[in-house]
């Protein structure tokens, strides 16, 4: 066996060189997978609809607790909560299920998003105009979109608080990350609004209402066009540990 032989058959790449190749193989074979992955989800993405119907009874209140899902809540019947829910799967089903116990109204819902890309739950409830209702989530986003009178409470985890052509006597918004926007169509007795990471803004009628305004952000800018008064009607509170707050008249 010859010198050049030997130096032939050994392997004159360094270990580095090695190591990039290994990691870079790696790299692709993970990303092939996850393609692939991603592709048979898509083409099995199958979305449901569910509908329940609940009735109201003696309750004074109704708390809704919807887990992760999001939830949209609009105005409905006299009476009863409606809900729909539009369950999305992929390769695995969405779990879903709908139960009460008194006055709690519970939504379990689940996915795997990394197995099921776009996969979740979104929920539409429908309340009876002037009911006290509370909605919490885990980690979901909540809309409330032209809600009438009464007490609307939202409490979430991890996720965005919106109302929009609101005309409930008072909104009660609460979020440890998110930002809290609320649009008022009259004038409210109250907001409350409070997160731990977020901005929040609000846009009040001018009207007979005056307000005693409470603004505090530890890491942000506070801006207001009401006039605070301490012997106001109605009161309004927004606090954040980190985002700008803006409350505007119109």
């Amino acid at each position: 066996m010859t010198e050049e032989e030997v130096v032939a058959d050994y392997d004159v790449r360094s270990p580095a060189s090695r190591t990039l190749i290994t990691v870079v193989g790696t790299i692709l074979f993970v990303g092939l997978v996850a393609g692939l992955v991603l592709g048979a989800s898509i083409l099995m993405r199958d979305t449901k609809v569910s509908t329940s119907v609940i009735e109201i009874g003696d309750s004074q209140q109704i708390v809704v607790d919807a887990g992760d899902a999001d939830v949209k809540i609009v105005q409905g019947g006299p009476d009863v909560i409606r809900l729909a829910a539009r369950i999305t799967s992929g390769l695995r089903t969405t779990s879903f299920e709908v139960g009460r116990r008194g006055d709690e109204i519970k939504i379990l819902s689940g996915c795997q998003t990394w197995l099921n890309p776009g996969c979740g739950v979104d929920t539409t409830l429908e309340i009876p105009e002037g009911f006290p209702v509370v909605i919490r989530t885990t980690a979901g986003d909540v809309v409330a979109d032209t809600v009438d009178e009464g007490v609307l409470t939202v409490q979430t985890g991890s996720g965005d608080i919106s109302g929009r052509g609101l005309t409930v006597d008072e909104f009660s918004a609460e979020t440890a990350s998110g930002d809290i926007s609320a649009d008022f169509k009259t004038q409210p007795f109250a907001l409350k609004a409070t997160t731990s990471s977020g901005d929040i803004s609000a846009r009040i009628p001018t009207g007979k209402v005056t307000y005693a305004v409470t603004m505090k952000s530890t890491s942000g800018d506070e801006s207001s066009d009401l006039t605070s008064d301490e012997d106001g009607d109605g009161f309004v509170r927004a606090t954040t540990a980190s985002g700008d707050i803006d409350i505007t008249t119109k």
